[in-house]
């Protein structure tokens, strides 16, 4: 199966993700108030360029590992890595078969960016989340987070329109699948065709359900509003907190 994501960020996102060194406020927030032990062993998915690795480097831990399955990624990382002088490993991986790491390895598991979003098999995405359960010790600490499909209003209407589309042209297709709206900073004009890369859109209700029968005890849930504002609405990225029981 072609994994048009992979594809996307190799082709058209890469220079864009890799040069990328900020970190944004919903990150910072979580991963000060959770990656509390210093000495714990953490592993970030999805890297790109290391930006959050650094960062967590920055503040005092020194047993890291990251990966991604983008190969120029961690080309781009290990460039990087000389730079900053970094002890960060970096590795070609991919969240949906993690066997290069063993079973109950990490003290502190960081999932953000939405990565576990663009995995394009609806059962590979629910593996992603089992082989984090594995690879986390207990009582370790995760931080996911995902596109939240109450979030973004036209949602909706998209996935009513796709929802034809798909049954015309015979696509076994997810509703939780939708496509990307913008390329970079570019209108994603073909956003109703065929064979494009899909985003997974998740529902609060339903991945704290699935987080809790994998095993997770789910600590905090937050949209990005709530920790930028203190709002009530719901709006942004969702990020949700967990231990292992």
């Amino acid at each position: 199966m072609k994994n048009l994501n992979k594809e996307l960020y190799t082709k058209e996102l890469l220079d864009d993700w890799v040069r990328r060194e900020e970190i944004i406020h919903a990150e910072a927030y979580l991963i000060n108030k959770y990656l509390t032990l210093k000495t714990g062993s953490v592993i970030e998915a999805g890297t790109g360029g290391g930006r959050i690795a650094f960062y967590i480097e920055q503040i005092g831990f020194n047993q890291i590992d990251a990966f991604d399955y983008v190969p120029q990624m961690i080309e781009y990382a290990e460039k990087n890595k000389i730079e900053k002088q970094s002890q960060v490993k970096f590795k070609v991986a991919d969240a949906t078969n993690l066997s290069e790491y063993g079973d109950n390895a990490f003290d502190y598991l960081i999932y953000l960016q939405q990565v576990l979003c663009f995995i394009e098999d609806e059962d590979q995405f629910h593996n992603a989340l089992k082989e984090a359960y594995r690879i986390a010790r207990k009582e370790s600490i995760s931080i996911f987070s995902f596109l939240d499909y109450n979030s973004r209003s036209l949602n909706i209407p998209l996935r009513m329109v796709l929802r034809v589309l798909r049954w015309i042209r015979k696509e076994p297709i997810s509703d939780k699948y939708l496509p990307w709206l913008k390329i970079n900073t570019s209108f994603n004009r073909k956003i109703l065709s065929k064979n494009q890369a899909l985003t997974y859109w998740v529902k609060r209700d339903d991945i704290i359900r699935e987080l809790e029968s994998i095993g997770f005890k789910v600590l905090e849930v937050k949209n990005a509003s709530e920790i930028n504002s203190d709002s009530k609405l719901r709006k942004g990225m969702l990020y949700i907190v967990c231990t292992k029981q």
